[in-house]
Formats: C-alpha cells, structure tokens, sequence
C-alpha cells in the first residue's frame, strides 16, 4: 500500500503543470476607448437624431384619433345560467324568447364583425381610399373602461374628419346590427310560438268539447248533487220523525201502562143491598103478589149487580191506548224502514257523484292546462311581435359621447421619437467604437 502511494506520488509529480493567460480589460482601457472614439459616437448619434427628426417633423403623416362612447345598458362582466320557473310552461317560455345576456368582451367582438366593416366602407365610401375591412379593422381600437359597461371606440387615421366619421358610423351600425340581431331572434321565436299555438288551441278545443260532453250527460254531477241534497233533507226529517215518534211512542206506553194499572185495581161488577121500595114499580109488584103493605115491603132487602162505568171507560181507554201504541209502533218501523232505504239511496248516488266528480275533475284538469298554456304561448306571442318591432339596438346600446374630429394629432410622438433614437445612436457608437479599437488590436497581435 505504501509502495503505491509513493508510485502514485511520483506520478503526479512527473506530470507538467499546465499555465494559461488570460486577457485582462481593466476600466482604464474601456474609458479610453471611449474618448477615443468620441467623435464618431458623436457623429452617429447626431445622424441617428437628425434622421428621426426627420422622419417624424417631415416625412411621417400625423395620425389623429378619433373617439366614440357607447353604453351596454344590458352587458355584464361574465355570463351567468339564468334559470326561470323551473321547467315550467312559463320557464320553458322564458326560455325560447329571453334574449340572450351579453358580455362586454361578446360587444367588443361584434363591433368589428365583418357585416359592420362592409357596411362602414360602403357607407363612407372608404373602397375609393383603398380601405379594406382588413386595413379598416387595423384602424379601429376597442377599450372596454374597468369596472363600467362603457365601450370606446377608438379609430386612428391621418384624416381627422375621416377618423371621426368612422367612428361615428361604427356607432350607429352597431345600433342597428343588435336591433338586427333581436329582431331575428324575435322572428325566430315568433314562428315557433304561432306553430304551438295552433296546436295548443286544437288541444284546448278538443278538452272543451269533452268537458261539454261530460256536462251534457244525464244525471250529471249538479244534478247528483241536487238529488244528494234533497235526500240529505228527507233523511234528516226522517230522523227527526223517529225521534219525535219515539217520544210519543214512549207516552202512549207510559199511559197505556197506567191505564191498565188502574183496570186492575176497578172492579167490573158493582154489588149492592136495595131496598124493595126504592123501586115504587117493583115494590108494588111485591105487594101485591105477597099481600104486604108498603112499609113491610119496604123492609124486604135485594142484592143489585150492575157494570161498572169507569170499568168500562177504562177498558175503552186501555184498547184505544193499544191501537195509538200499534200505530205509532208501525209508523216508527216505516220510518226507520225509509231511513234505511234512504241512506242506501245516497250512498248509491254518492258511488255514483264521486265517479262523475272524478271524470269531471279530470277533463276540467284539461282543460284547465289546456287554457293555461294556451294563454301562456299566446301571451309570449305577443310579446314577441312587440319585441320585433322594437329598436332594441336603440334601447340597450346608447352613444354615450359621438365622436368629434380630433384638433390635435396623437402621433407621432416626434421627441419621444428623437430621444429615443439618440439612446439608439449612443449605444450604435458605442458598440462601433469597441468594435474599431478591438479590430485595430486584433491586427497588431496578430502582426
């Protein structure tokens, strides 16, 4: 191990230790450089200046900028999902015919639409000055102003009258092209809405027509119910009837009872001891036949038997108790009979009302959705044909600010344009400078 360390020592000790130059530029140098080529970064930088002055005082033509305002009454920052009723006849509705919610950036890109350049050109007759829908698109800015929905519509051209007319027209095709635009989707909506109220009419008709079938119908539900009534009316004067029937029944009982109670208790034989000469005719009678003189007939006695009258008064009081009693006995069973027989009868005509109510709800249902969207389609209907002869370019995009022709040109920016050309110049002169004084060096060393 120690033997190849010290190979290896003397191995690394045989190898030629490699030396390398390196060029130094000190600051020194650099600054002297540039004093030397003072004159010529000068001169650049005075040529670069004097030909942008030239450029932009002389040769360039002044670009004016024209500017129209609108307002997007109805813009919003971002589209949202608007839901309505659910689904709804009336959402469904709402659906079809609501026109669509636009976004800033959606006006912005409609006003430079191809339809409104053409329109513009034509307009201005800007085909003679060799404008193209390219070359107008180039012209015109858009700027949509933060936290507003307020549009500018900027267009840029040498000719200030010019600049402001386009702007102008773009304004007012604008208008035109979303009353356009809505008076088509009006249209649309339209036609659909006038196709589905056809068919809903015949729908209504058709539930109409069996709703006055149902109704023409013997024993219809009016009818029922009439005859529901006047039943209810007799069971609740049978009723009553019973009660009061009852009631006499229980009398009649009560003094039958009594009645015979006090039969009982009255004989209905009366036995009585006579004397011969309370009856003069017969008293003479025995007189004669026994040869007695009055008074001894007199004391001759008899035992008389003879009806008892309230015996009989009470007897004919029991009987015609026991007829009132078997009559208002048979009466209370009629009654009670007819209540029955009644209540089935209503049960029956309620089985029979309830089916018919039934029926009758059902079509009335019908009929009723029928109307009901009947009337909803039509009153969209309407609405829409209203909406088609509406501006609704005028209502919902407002100009705001018209243009006017610009007074003072907006570029070129002639100082700005010299500036930055002498920066320009000065770095030109610099690098040709180094580039001088590096070549000059170069050719010495190599020499």
């Amino acid at each position: 191990m120690v033997a190849q360390k010290r190979k290896r020592g003397q191995t690394m000790q045989q190898q030629p230790i490699q030396q390398y130059d390196y060029e130094e530029i000190s600051l020194r140098e650099l600054i002297e450089t540039l004093i030397k080529g003072w004159k010529l970064i000068a001169i650049i930088t005075a040529i670069c200046v004097l030909v942008a002055g030239v450029y932009s005082f002389f040769i360039i033509d002044p670009t004016y900028e024209a500017k129209s305002v609108l307002m997007a009454s109805f813009a919003t920052d971002k589209l949202v999902n608007i839901s309505k009723n659910g689904d709804s006849v009336e959402g469904i509705l709402n659906t079809i015919s609501t026109y669509p919610v636009l976004t800033i950036q959606t006006y912005k890109e409609q006003i430079k639409s191809p339809k409104i350049l053409q329109q513009v050109i034509e307009d201005l007759n800007l085909s003679e000055r060799e404008i193209t829908r390219v070359g107008l698109r180039d012209m015109i800015a858009l700027e949509a102003i933060k936290d507003t929905n307020l549009i500018e519509i900027k267009v840029s051209s040498s000719d200030p009258e010019l600049a402001a007319n386009i702007a102008n027209a773009m304004s007012t095709r604008f208008t035109e092209f979303v009353t356009d635009l809505s008076k088509q989707q009006a249209s649309k909506s339209s036609k659909f809405l006038k196709a589905q109220i056809e068919s809903e009419k015949s729908k209504l008709d058709e539930a109409s027509l069996e709703l006055k079938r149902i109704m023409a119908q013997p024993r219809g539900v009016d009818e029922l119910a009439s005859e529901q009534a006047a039943k209810l009316t007799l069971l609740s004067e049978y009723k009553v009837g019973v009660v009061e029937k009852e009631v006499a029944l229980n009398k009649l009982k009560a003094g039958l009872a009594a009645a015979e109670e006090e039969l009982k208790n009255t004989p209905q034989i009366l036995v009585t001891n006579k004397s011969v000469s309370e009856d003069q005719l017969l008293g003479r009678i025995v007189s004669e036949k026994n040869n007695m003189s009055a008074a001894e007939a007199s004391s001759i006695t008899m035992k008389n038997e003879e009806v008892n009258i309230n015996y009989i008064e009470l007897s004919t009081k029991v009987a015609e108790y026991k007829i009132l009693v078997s009559e208002t006995t048979k009466e209370l069973e009629l009654m009670k009979s007819k209540i029955d027989q009644t209540q089935k009868e209503i049960e029956k005509i309620q089985s029979e009302l309830a089916e018919k109510k039934h029926e009758l709800n059902l079509v009335q249902r019908n009929v009723d959705i029928a109307q009901g969207t009947y009337d909803a389609f039509l009153k969209k209907y309407e609405e829409i044909r209203v909406a088609e002869t509406t501006e609704m370019g005028e209502s919902t995009i407002n100009i705001v600010s018209p243009a006017l022709v610009p007074i003072k040109p907006v570029g070129p920016r002639k100082m700005l344009n010299v500036a930055v050309a002498g920066v320009l110049g000065i770095m030109l002169g610099v690098f040709i400078a180094f580039f001088k004084e590096y070549w000059k060096n170069s050719a010495v060393s190599s020499n």
